[in-house]
């Protein structure tokens, strides 16, 4: 299976723009064979938590889920977008969300561990245990940003039966770690994908004068491998993922070979 990871340069708070980028977008990754493209984290609002704090109403953001569908269905791709959503409690989530090339969405996930000082003035974390759904013979899960940062999430996924994790991000150029280690880490002690996309470097990430995104978005295979890496600037990566297959014989289980019952006797 072919995916494709859109790192680029979202522009805050113009909801338009950012979708008719994803769309170009969607339609570039359908000719080279993709079946799925992912965004960053908040692509489609931009990523800007003090100027979202202020900005955000639910009226501005009620039609995004029905327009990345409807986009879906007119590519004829399925695509994994990350938005600001207004919860019924008055309260906003940093969400993502799977649709299909029909336009069905097959999963929503809200994040659950903010990053730093600004994401809270604009945001309330989910406490909702991160889902699975089936799409295309994979089994696929979210998390976004710094929620991969936490093993827990990510293992909680593998063990419903995740063989694909889709991370939209916003990692700051100071955190190259996170793409060249962490991802790499937690594809292989779980045996599955995991696909990061971020924004591209040359935009100021808005928290600190002179902090740009990182770019490197990454494609990690169940052994850890780096499937697919981009630069730091805009581009469009494509990834050829392996299909499911049970762990060679040789090669360390991580997940069967666990003793969960004996972690948790030692308190």
């Amino acid at each position: 299976m072919r995916i494709a990871l859109l790192q680029g340069e979202a522009l805050p708070l113009d909801v338009d723009a950012n979708l008719r980028a994803v769309a170009e977008a969607a339609g570039a990754a359908r000719e080279h064979g993709a079946e799925l493209l992912l965004t960053p984290e908040l692509w489609v609002s931009g990523y800007a938590p003090r100027e979202l704090a202020e900005w955000l109403t639910p009226e501005r953001v009620a039609s995004i889920p029905s327009d990345i569908a409807e986009m879906a269905a007119d590519q004829g791709i399925a695509i994994a977008a990350s938005f600001p959503f207004a919860r019924s409690d008055g309260s906003y989530a940093i969400a993502a969300g799977l649709w299909d090339r029909r336009g069905a969405e097959v999963l929503r996930y809200e994040k659950v561990h903010l990053w730093g000082a600004d994401e809270p003035l604009a945001f309330s974390p989910s406490a909702a245990r991160p889902e699975v759904a089936e799409w295309n013979g994979r089994t696929v899960g979210f998390q976004i940003c710094y929620d991969i940062e936490f093993p827990e999430p990510t293992r909680g996924l593998a063990e419903r039966g995740a063989d694909l994790i889709l991370v939209p991000t916003a990692i700051d150029g100071f955190s190259d770690y996170v793409p060249a280690v962490t991802v790499r880490s937690r594809a292989a002690e779980n045996a599955l994908v995991v696909a990061y996309a971020d924004h591209a470097a040359k935009r100021d990430r808005g928290d600190d004068p002179g902090e740009t995104f990182a770019g490197l978005s990454t494609v990690a295979g169940r052994e850890g491998i780096v499937l697919a890496l981009a630069g730091r600037e805009a581009e469009l990566l494509l990834a050829d993922i392996p299909d499911v297959a049970p762990v060679p014989a040789g090669q360390a289980d991580y997940l069967s070979d666990r003793r969960p019952d004996l972690y948790s006797s030692w308190g």
